[in-house]
């Protein structure tokens, strides 16, 4: 889920560095505060959220969004489905809050008929884009639930795109969180966490000093400007031209799932959702493979009790044809 970064944010983020701004304090991050606050409302109404921060990466986000959840609702339980990111399970155990896990059905979605008719006390997190296999869980579950949260580190910026509707329902959550160094294609260290009602959601998670000049929002303390590199991608880009990278993403893992279904020698575990391939060839063990390639990268991935391999489609200049070649000359190697 890596995926090449374009070239102005190469200059974005040595600029950022050159003037070290902090975050933290209006009066030494003037511009890195408005700039922060424009991507912010530039990305938040794609989600249905009102607002909200950028932080280094998801697992600050959904640690964030469940300290918010636990402030504002005093709940005791974290539920999420077995395929959620290790960062909810090292959320829950942070904030001293039980971990429930739902079984996953034969897609890896959360299965929502197995969620507790009482949800008062829990804050349900649903999974859009799991690590594994991409899958997406039904984005309306969790009805009832003191607070919903939505990680969508991976498939989040599909609601930018012409398949918004993938992740139909996320509007509905109470906080989100979203990785741009993933499918915004941005650096290292740079993601959001955004809530419906981010006044409500920020109070408690608000704290002063005497040798500050505005009150500290969040998790973080000193930070710099994040926002630049993403600021600049996204008025290089545009709308569409963002819409138009994840669009061929999702079309090179058409083809990719194209090529591997109609090959005897290899198999598909099923339609990629987000652009996440799962496969592998039909004679060889995927661990085996993964060792002996060096001419393409495919990583592994556990789903139930087996190994797959997995192609993320997040590279424009991926070769579908040459990965399938080379996973099987890795197979012959064997």
């Amino acid at each position: 889920m890596d995926p090449p970064t374009p070239w102005m944010t190469w200059a974005a983020a040595m600029w950022a560095a050159a003037m070290n701004q902090n975050v933290l304090h209006p009066d030494v991050g003037p511009a890195a505060r408005e700039l922060e606050k424009l991507v912010i409302d530039w990305l938040a109404p794609a989600f249905g959220m009102g607002g909200g921060h950028l932080v280094p990466g998801s697992t600050v986000a959904n640690l964030t969004a469940l300290w918010a959840a636990r402030e504002l609702t005093g709940a005791r339980r974290v539920v999420c489905s077995a395929a959620a990111h290790l960062s909810i399970r090292k959320s829950a155990h942070l904030l001293g809050l039980e971990l429930v896990e739902v079984p996953v059905d034969a897609a890896q979605r959360l299965s929502a008929e197995l969620l507790d008719d009482d949800l008062t006390d829990a804050i349900v997190v649903l999974v859009a884009g799991t690590v594994a296999a991409g899958a997406i869980d039904p984005l309306s579950a969790g009805g009832g639930a003191a607070w919903r949260h939505v990680d969508a580190a991976w498939a989040g910026p599909l609601r930018l795109s012409s398949h918004a509707d993938l992740l139909e329902g996320i509007q509905t959550a109470d906080s989100v969180a979203v990785s741009a160094h993933k499918w915004l294609y941005q650096p290292k260290g740079c993601a959001a966490v955004l809530f419906r009602d981010p006044d409500s959601a920020l109070a408690p998670l608000t704290f002063g000093g005497g040798y500050l000049a505005a009150p500290n929002v969040g998790l973080l303390g000193s930070a710099g400007d994040r926002a630049l590199p993403l600021a600049a991608t996204l008025l290089g880009w545009g709308r569409k031209g963002v819409a138009a990278r994840i669009d061929a993403d999702m079309a090179l893992a058409g083809r990719l799932a194209e090529i591997i279904s109609a090959a005897e020698d290899l198999e598909l575990w099923r339609e990629p959702v987000t652009g996440v391939v799962n496969w592998r060839p039909r004679r060889s063990p995927a661990v085996q493979i993964r060792m002996r390639l060096d001419g393409a990268w495919v990583s592994t991935a556990a789903i139930g009790d087996e190994i797959w391999l997995r192609s993320v489609c997040v590279n424009p200049h991926a070769d579908p044809e040459v990965v399938v070649e080379e996973v099987r000359r890795a197979a012959r190697a064997g």
